[in-house]
């Protein structure tokens, strides 16, 4: 069963940051805990305080029951969240998973198992964990429909043909307040039938991949259709590639493809963009939409991309609201967007570029048969604004003040970023430098102005 978009958005998208709405979310989508697991539960999973392993969740559960996950580190293959194909919820009793406190649940492949991987599971809502290092992929959802997964950081794959978050062959998928960073040829894929798929407020950063294929932090299109991306920030650091490596292919081979050969660490093999794509076939339409987000590099990054946002080859992109954002001191040569035609040179059809801000480096190159409306170009913010003027409160180019939801432009303020505490939390755990993204964005932008913040939710008193 596809749900349609106003039920998606009444059930998945729509709570609000108030303890209260959020709690009604959280009844709407399983209710209370009726299973508990632990990292040794030896229990039969009926309390927390006789949790048992998450594998033996399995067998029991049914539509609109909820597997919470008490604190720990998660390691084996009985506590990783693979269901058995078939094990579904329901849209109006979807099975949920979640971690009891969220932050405090951390799924680790330990390089031998897949932390998430959904396969033949429709109606799954994961909620509130830590995932990584993986076999292969991170968060995998695959043959599937109608899962969600929310308020989730992830972070290294398998060094090969594998993502952060990948979706294959399913539909109506939501990822929702997600981050991803560090190994993996991709940050966020949806590819091969993965239609539907919804990103919304998600942050990722690339930092590591030694194998041939192209490099992305988000892949707007890959032979799936009616991919929207809302209000996510990318961005790019290069951090964990080795000092000098050896093309490889996907099997872990030395690569004998055209780009085969010895590179640098600072040097990657088919580097496309922060926000790119892939492709669909020729003459067909990706309906893809980028809407209210962020690509951004900092000075301290190591970025051998040309493009921060590049788009060529495809019909069918929609980008409105969006900013691509180099440092002062970045080169010229680097390309904030590079919007190009068709691979014969043609013009592409139904590809719309409205409400666009980039700044510093060359700046943006826009071919023909792009639909350009309302763009601004500057060195910096600070020459580009005038008085309070800012990337908060401006009717020049793109605004990112307000959330976006289904595609829709809202009133409801963005900020402070919702993961911001999360994700310091998680990039600590992940043996990272920690990144406040408020504060990040704050620094390339000035302050954001009160009407974009939303008001901080109450405390509850136990």
């Amino acid at each position: 069963m596809v749900r349609s978009r106003a039920a998606r958005c009444l059930r998945l998208a729509c709570a609000p940051l108030l303890l209260g709405a959020a709690l009604q979310a959280n009844e709407a989508s399983g209710g209370d805990c009726t299973h508990y697991a632990s990292p040794t539960g030896g229990g039969n999973g009926s309390s927390p305080s006789s949790p048992f392993r998450v594998s033996r969740f399995w067998a029991l559960a049914r539509p609109g029951m909820s597997l919470c996950l008490l604190d720990g580190v998660y390691k084996g293959a009985d506590s990783m969240i693979t269901p058995p194909h078939k094990l579904s919820g329901s849209s109006e009793r979807p099975l949920m998973i979640k971690a009891l406190h969220d932050g405090k649940v951390l799924i680790d492949g330990e390089s031998g198992n897949r932390p998430v991987y959904l396969e033949g599971n429709d109606w799954i809502t994961i909620e509130g964990i830590n995932a990584c290092c993986s076999s292969r992929t991170v968060i995998e959802i695959a043959h599937s429909t109608n899962d969600t997964i929310r308020r989730v950081a992830a972070w290294d794959a398998l060094d090969g043909n594998e993502k952060i978050f990948g979706i294959h062959y399913s539909s109506h998928t939501l990822l929702e307040d997600v981050a991803g960073w560090g190994t993996g040829r991709k940050i966020f894929e949806s590819s091969y039938a993965g239609d539907f798929t919804t990103i919304r407020r998600a942050w990722g950063r690339w930092e590591r991949s030694t194998v041939a294929g192209p490099k992305m932090v988000y892949s707007l299109t890959y032979n799936n259709y009616n991919m929207l991306i809302e209000n996510s920030i990318g961005t790019w650091s290069g951090e964990k590639m080795p000092a000098t490596y050896v093309l490889r292919d996907y099997y872990g081979k030395p690569s004998t493809g055209p780009h085969a050969g010895t590179y640098k660490g600072d040097e990657i093999e088919q580097a496309q963009g922060i926000f790119s794509i892939d492709g669909v076939p020729e003459g067909a339409l990706a309906h893809a939409r980028l809407l209210g987000s962020l690509a951004y590099i900092l000075p301290t990054d190591t970025f051998k991309y040309t493009h921060l946002i590049f788009v060529t080859k495809v019909s069918g992109i929609q980008i409105d609201n969006t900013v691509a954002y180099y440092p002062p001191e970045t080169d010229a040569t680097k390309i904030t967007f590079g919007l190009y035609q068709l691979a014969d040179g043609s013009d592409p059809v139904e590809d719309v570029a409205t409400n666009i801000t980039g700044f510093g480096g060359f700046g943006p190159t826009i071919k023909h048969g792009w639909a350009v409306r309302n763009q601004l170009h500057g060195a910096t913010p600070r020459s580009t604004y005038q008085g309070p003027e800012s990337v908060f409160n401006t009717s020049r180019g793109a605004q990112l003040c307000h959330r976006y939801k289904d595609g829709a432009l809202t009133n409801e303020p963005l900020w402070p970023w919702p993961m911001n505490q999360r994700i310091i939390d998680a990039m600590i755990q992940s043996g990272r430098g920690p990144v406040d993204i408020t504060a990040a964005v704050e620094q390339m932008f000035g302050p954001v102005p009160s009407p974009c913040r939303a008001a901080p939710v109450a405390a509850v008193t136990p």
